[in-house]
């Protein structure tokens, strides 16, 4: 993916090589040195995800982390961060919202792609409904500020209604197969 790529992609994994996946795509996002990527964290910490990132030779200098679990998980406010937004529960959609807009405001005029981890792990704390609400409306601003995104997801943990609208609001659909290269359909 490059920073003249405005595709939204859905990614489907398999839960075995959820972690190996991510690393693959961000080392691509990554092949493009003007990229600046956004990471909606509902899946893990952003502490753990830079260090996990760190570890597998991504450059999270050019990584922007909008948490959704820290502050739920240990019931306090986090330290701030420098490449950090916190936002205190990850079934506040709003406040979510609030934050894309803010950070994609903030990095206005750059190269930028925003990569929600996870889908799955959203369905946990929202309803399916509310969730697909929230999905149109972050791709419906992507769409209009040029910007492109990648929704990851583990494929059989979601429900085939909701697979297929989000099929639907994206571009291409991405499936890791059980070994490690991807299929594009």
């Amino acid at each position: 993916m490059s920073g003249d790529d405005k595709r939204i992609i859905l990614a489907l994994s398999p839960s075995r090589t959820y972690r190996e996946n991510t690393i693959r795509m961000m080392r691509e996002i990554q092949k493009d040195p003007d990229l600046r990527v956004i990471v909606i964290c509902v899946n893990q910490p952003a502490a753990f995800l830079s260090e996990y990132y760190q570890k597998n030779g991504i450059d999270t200098s050019r990584i922007f982390f909008i948490n959704a679990i820290t502050q739920y998980a240990t019931g306090t406010a986090p330290a701030p961060l420098e490449n950090c937004r916190f936002v205190s529960k990850p079934n506040d959609l709003t406040a979510m919202g609030i934050a894309v807009t803010t950070i994609l405001k903030q990095f206005e005029g750059q190269k930028t792609v925003i990569f929600l981890d996870s889908v799955n792990a959203m369905l946990i704390h929202s309803s399916s409904a509310d969730l697909t609400k929230f999905i149109h409306f972050i791709i419906s601003k992507l769409r209009i500020l040029s910007i492109a995104g990648i929704l990851l997801a583990v494929e059989k943990g979601l429900d085939p209604v909701l697979l297929s609208q989000l099929s639907t609001f994206a571009d291409d659909l991405v499936e890791f197969p059980e070994g490690n290269t991807p299929q594009k359909e």
